[in-house]
């Protein structure tokens, strides 16, 4: 079978996911998540593997034309496992960031958490909280 994949509430980072995914020599993949799974736990539904496959088995039909079902399904939960930056993060980062400075305080905040989920943005946030500790510039 070729490779497929189905990305629902995956935003940019679910773009950056789903580009990895289809260069894998596998089966498809279909990630299910975000905001689709946030309602569906605020509507106190099951989260039970078989309706992850009934989902994503439709996605793939609806999205892809894949109507037939597929031979093998192996359903993996990992919550919480991208940051979802909510409404107004922006603006506590940046007082998070003012008070550390305006404190004095020996701490950098670094990673997925503050200014980007991606592995590229995680590494650029490591770069320049490397280069504030150290004093220097970060290099463009």
């Amino acid at each position: 079978m070729g490779r497929t994949v189905v990305v629902l509430g995956g935003g940019i980072s679910g773009l950056a996911a789903s580009y990895h995914l289809s260069r894998a020599p596998c089966p498809p993949k279909v990630m299910l998540g975000g905001s689709w799974l946030r309602t569906l736990e605020a509507r106190g539904s099951v989260l039970s593997e078989e309706l992850f496959q009934k989902e994503a088995e439709k996605a793939a039909a609806t999205q892809l034309g894949l109507k037939e079902p597929p031979s093998h399904c192996l359903v993996h939960l990992h919550k919480n496992c991208i940051p979802q930056y909510t409404l107004g993060h922006w603006q506590k980062l940046e007082s998070a960031t003012q008070f550390l400075a305006a404190q004095k305080l020996p701490l950098t905040l670094a990673g997925a958490s503050y200014e980007g989920v991606a592995v590229n943005d995680c590494i650029e946030s490591g770069r320049q909280a490397a280069a504030r500790v150290l004093g220097t510039e970060p290099n463009s």
